[in-house]
């Protein structure tokens, strides 16, 4: 019986060509947040403060949500808590914020899979949000991705129309419409840091 060797990955590692068996048995050194992009793993720093900040107000959020609409959300999360796998694409992707449904079919080692995933778009990652990872997710079989844009102050909801996706924007105090969470009531505007005590 042969023993392979755990493959050690960290941020020197990033562009690195493998294999999803590799990312999925792979040693990764803490501090950064390893994805893989079509075969090609993709490396990053633990997401800052205001990145950070956007992800409470999601858990914020979706907390009222769940004690205003018993019955409809069964568990939400970040990257540590769901990894969305795409072997026929090579990717393994940890969304910033996901949310499974009561109900919602489980995967083969018993967890439900996730309805909606949310990425905050940070620098340089516009491309990885609003292309590779719509592809992606619509591939997955999410019902829903918001693209969340600080910079533009935006969110733009997609939603699954059978095998392409609908696209809605919402900007400023308009609330975020969603088809997955019928009566989400937080506005855009509210997910941004205040200008005092920043």
């Amino acid at each position: 019986m042969s023993t392979m060797t755990r493959i050690r990955i960290g941020p020197a590692d990033d562009g690195r060509v493998m294999t999803l068996d590799e990312f999925l048995d792979a040693e990764e050194d803490e501090g950064y947040r390893y994805e893989l992009a079509r075969g090609v793993l993709e490396v990053t720093h633990v997401p800052d403060d205001p990145h950070g900040e956007i992800v409470c107000r999601f858990y914020q959020a979706l907390s009222l949500y769940m004690q205003a609409h018993p019955g409809v959300i069964g568990r939400f999360g970040g990257g540590s808590e769901f990894r969305l796998w795409l072997p026929g694409m090579i990717s393994g992707r940890n969304p910033d914020v996901a949310v499974a449904l009561k109900g919602a079919p489980k995967d083969l080692r018993g967890r439900r899979l996730p309805s909606l995933a949310i990425e905050i778009v940070s620098e340089r990652g516009e491309a990885r949000d609003y292309e590779t990872k719509r592809e992606e997710y619509l591939a997955y079989g999410l019902l829903e991705y918001w693209i969340v844009d600080p910079a533009s102050r935006k969110v733009t909801v997609l939603t699954r129309n059978g095998d392409v996706w609908a696209e809605r924007v919402f900007k400023d105090e308009q609330p975020i419409a969603s088809l997955v969470l019928p009566g989400f009531t937080t506005k855009v505007s509210g997910l941004w840091a205040q200008e005092e005590g920043e």
